[in-house]
């Protein structure tokens, strides 16, 4: 059987700043499962035999997208005919890419792990665009009213928080620039799907994902300069040591600190997805070893996507999306 090499983590911050690093990429060898290897021969032949693995993988890739989005079920409002047509546009979209990449698959994970993975990701996208074909809620809505309910903070502790919201709107509307204002907004306080902002904007989801960490970081760096700390003393990037950043210690505050903090060992949207059937496909073989995905084996492994898993929330539904597919059809 053909050997193929299998690439590690490279972990690069995702403000790709200039002084960024990046770890070196260690390889080892895998060999290509049989099964991956009938489906890459079936699928570069001619004729016959390639019309009929099309159909094949076009039927097993139809059967991931309709349970995928009846598990997004609670999520969105589609039914019936529409969402079937939903994952038939998924499917069709799903096939076309990976007929168009079949050359890049390298083995590093079984074929039809990498597979599911482009069917997952297009459903995630269609249900993205269709949020904004028919929105909620104006984006350019802020009502700062809706930020307590978001994070948990209660109205007997209103006294509390009300400073804390007054601060944040300060620091959102003072060290944000225009940009990281609108995808803030948009995401915290009306509640916009990430994935929605990438069609609303003409942008990706690695790009509006950059821009709201750094608009995170911001946050909580302004905010523990003017004494708001989940943790007395605790380190915050961007924050002289010789401030103070345990003068207001509430709890109320911890859900969202947890929501401003930021890993810089997060790789970002990108290479997260890039690698994301390698990580998916250890973590399922590994079982209850891995149910934490940062502390397991894969985690260990690519700290940087374990990070981005753990903050980005669609990334996150793609990771839980991959994991469901493969453990119903192994």
């Amino acid at each position: 059987m053909p050997s193929v090499d299998l690439p590690a983590d490279t972990t690069d911050p995702v403000d790709d700043s200039s002084d960024a690093v990046m770890n070196a990429s260690v390889t080892e060898t895998r060999e290509l499962d049989v099964e991956s290897a009938e489906w890459l021969r079936d699928l570069g032949e001619r004729g016959i035999a390639r019309e009929q693995a099309l159909t094949r993988l076009h039927e097993l890739l139809l059967r991931i997208a309709r349970s995928e989005l009846r598990r997004r079920s609670g999520q969105h409002p589609i039914t019936g005919p529409e969402l079937d047509d939903l994952a038939h546009q998924a499917t069709a979209d799903a096939l076309l890419a990976i007929t168009a990449k079949l050359e890049k698959f390298r083995g590093e994970s079984r074929f039809t792990t990498w597979a599911y993975k482009f069917v997952i990701l297009e459903v995630s996208a269609k249900l993205g665009r269709h949020f904004w074909q028919r929105p909620t809620v104006a984006l350019e809505t802020e009502d700062w009213d809706k930020l307590p309910d978001r994070f948990g903070m209660g109205p007997a502790d209103q006294a509390q928080w009300h400073d804390l919201v007054i601060a944040l709107r300060r620091a959102v509307e003072e060290e944000l620039s225009e940009r990281q204002r609108q995808v803030f907004v948009a995401i915290v306080l009306n509640g916009v799907p990430l994935d929605t902002l990438v069609v609303q904007m003409g942008s990706n989801r690695n790009a509006i994902y950059k821009t709201m960490f750094d608009a995170r970081r911001k946050l909580r760096a302004a905010l523990a300069a003017n004494g708001y700390s989940a943790a007395s003393g605790d380190p915050i990037a961007g924050v002289p040591a010789d401030v103070d950043t345990g003068k207001a210690i509430m709890t109320d505050w911890d859900e969202l600190d947890r929501f401003l903090q930021t890993d810089p060992r997060d790789v970002g949207c990108e290479q997260a997805m890039q690698i994301l059937h390698v990580y998916v496909e250890l973590i399922h073989e590994n079982g209850a070893e891995d149910a934490d995905t940062r502390s397991g084996e894969a985690g260990r492994r690519y700290p940087g996507v374990a990070a981005h898993l753990a903050a980005c929330g669609p990334c996150g539904e793609d990771f839980h999306g991959l994991l469901a597919a493969i453990g119903a059809n192994s």
